[in-house]
């Protein structure tokens, strides 16, 4: 009889073991698989592997011991898939500010802060350290910066064509803040300045993308010099200081700054080391050309650019400061 059963496939269901009180059946079939047992309270789960090994049928025995029902295969999740996190910026364009008069009127804003809250000190960007940024990236090889100065290269030499002068006349006057978090001196919106800067930024963002450069957060703009950022001290959260009172800066709000001749734009480093006047790192710069017209007597130049020793002197005011590694 066991000779028949076996000539037509028919399986055998063979107790295998007892233990307290619960049954484990193992079921054989004429093909030489191999079964795995499992038990649940009114059931026998039979789970089937393959000639490959791998377990992709389920059973389960009901009634007698001799019927046999197939369940559908269980769903298995597929893995999560971690997302790789973003690229943390490095790199950044930017044309300085190093206007006389300009870091003045930053250095009397921080002390009008710092006298109402000291503990605000490390929120205060370093006046040696002040400009505007127009373009953030994240440049992980030499080729990269090499790509980046490219491209920093032919959009200068596009603009000084628009520009048609060898400088560019920006103006400070007003304060600006993102919620508080961060304040900033504004650009004059009404001066050919805020134009121009717009049009650059346009220029590096479109020349990046043809390039292959990823900007972060590159389809916004917003021209502003950053005085203090409250993120540089990251201390001030878990002592609740989430953003800056504005009183403390109100009697700032319509300062007037001062005028910045811009003649350059940078590719600025956020991680290697500052310069000696405590700079960014310079990756690349190019001067705004015009050719046709003689240099020296186009430059009105009535601003004053600080020098190593004007910035020595309020070299007071800037001990302590953490390292600005931020673009801002």
């Amino acid at each position: 009889m066991e000779d028949e059963n076996n000539k037509k496939g028919t399986p055998i269901v063979a107790l295998c073991t007892v233990f307290n009180s619960i049954s484990y059946v193992c079921l054989e079939q004429r093909i030489t698989n191999v079964f795995t047992c499992v038990m649940t309270t009114s059931q026998e789960k039979v789970i089937r592997k393959d000639d490959d090994g791998v377990y992709d049928k389920c059973f389960v025995v009901v009634g007698e011991m001799n019927t046999v029902r197939e369940l559908p295969k269980r769903r298995v999740r597929p893995p999560k898939i971690k997302m790789p996190r973003a690229a943390a910026p490095n790199h950044f364009f930017a044309v300085r500010i190093s206007d006389c008069q300009i870091i003045q009127a930053v250095h009397n804003v921080h002390s009008t802060i710092l006298e109402q809250e000291p503990v605000l000190k490390q929120t205060l960007v370093p006046p040696s350290t002040l400009h505007i940024t127009l373009a953030v990236a994240h440049l992980s090889t030499t080729e990269d910066v090499v790509k980046a100065n490219q491209v920093l290269q032919e959009s200068v030499r596009d603009f000084s064509a628009r520009l048609q002068s060898p400088q560019l006349d920006i103006h400070l006057a007003q304060m600006g803040h993102f919620n508080n978090k961060v304040i900033y001196a504004r650009i004059k919106e009404e001066s050919d300045g805020a134009e121009h800067l717009n049009h650059l930024w346009k220029s590096l963002r479109d020349g990046c993308q043809t390039a292959g450069i990823s900007l972060i957060d590159g389809d916004r703009f917003t021209p502003h010099v950053t005085l203090l950022k409250i993120s540089k001290d990251p201390r001030l959260r878990r002592k609740g200081i989430k953003a800056v009172a504005s009183h403390l800066y109100e009697k700032h709000l319509d300062c007037v700054f001062g005028r910045q001749v811009v003649e350059s734009v940078q590719l600025l480093s956020m991680t290697d080391p500052k310069d000696d006047e405590g700079y960014y790192a310079l990756k690349g710069e190019f001067h705004f050309v015009v050719e046709s017209v003689p240099r020296l007597e186009l430059i009105d130049d009535v601003s004053e650019k600080c020098t190593s020793s004007t910035l020595n002197s309020l070299k007071s005011h800037d001990a302590g400061f953490e390292p600005d590694n931020d673009r801002d």
